[in-house]
């Protein structure tokens, strides 16, 4: 039998997502890799950018955090995605950054400090910007040119994670500008 405490458990973490047009672009090019790779297409709705991953949080502790965001240092910022590969390791293919603009990097690292204070256990490998758009792809040579896509990142959001017959089902439950 699930205890109360079990229920209220959700996967969740913070995230820069797109308007309605770059995410558009984002998931053509996620198309064009998938044609590529095979494997799973992410979903219009699910194409962001992760900033810093909680995993399993209950109720309580997803105050912690939203607590910790409000003390983020966000600096509105272009973010232009440049670039496409494909990790062999877990089988991911990715549109990224060609380089980590400065704003992107300090709102992470503001965002993992107050995490990190308020006492979350965070990983501790560099950060790594990037937008899954293929999971379980079939890695190699990826020869692929395409038209950058930028957004104006003006916030950052707190998004649960639930999963449903379909996948991942994301709701944003959090928001700063």
């Amino acid at each position: 039998m699930e205890t109360d405490s079990k229920r209220e458990m959700a996967r969740t973490f913070f995230a820069l997502w797109p308007d309605p047009q770059a995410q558009q672009a984002l998931l053509r090019h996620g198309r064009d890799i998938h044609r590529l790779t095979g494997g799973t297409l992410a979903r219009l709705e699910s194409i962001h950018l992760t900033l810093v991953f909680l995993g399993e949080i209950d109720a309580p502790r997803v105050e912690v955090a939203r607590a910790a965001a409000a003390k983020a240092e966000l600096k509105p910022f272009t973010l232009s995605i440049e670039t496409a590969g494909c990790w062999n390791h877990n089988r991911v293919a990715w549109l990224a950054p060609r380089d980590t603009p400065t704003e992107l990097s300090l709102l992470v690292a503001t965002l993992e400090a107050g995490l990190r204070d308020a006492g979350f256990g965070l990983e501790t490998r560099p950060y790594s910007p990037h937008i899954t758009v293929v999971r379980k792809a079939r890695c190699g040579r990826m020869d692929l040119a395409f038209e950058p896509v930028e957004w104006r990142v003006q916030e950052f959001v707190l998004v649960r994670s639930e999963l449903d017959s379909a996948g991942s089902r994301y709701s944003v439950i959090g928001r700063w500008n």
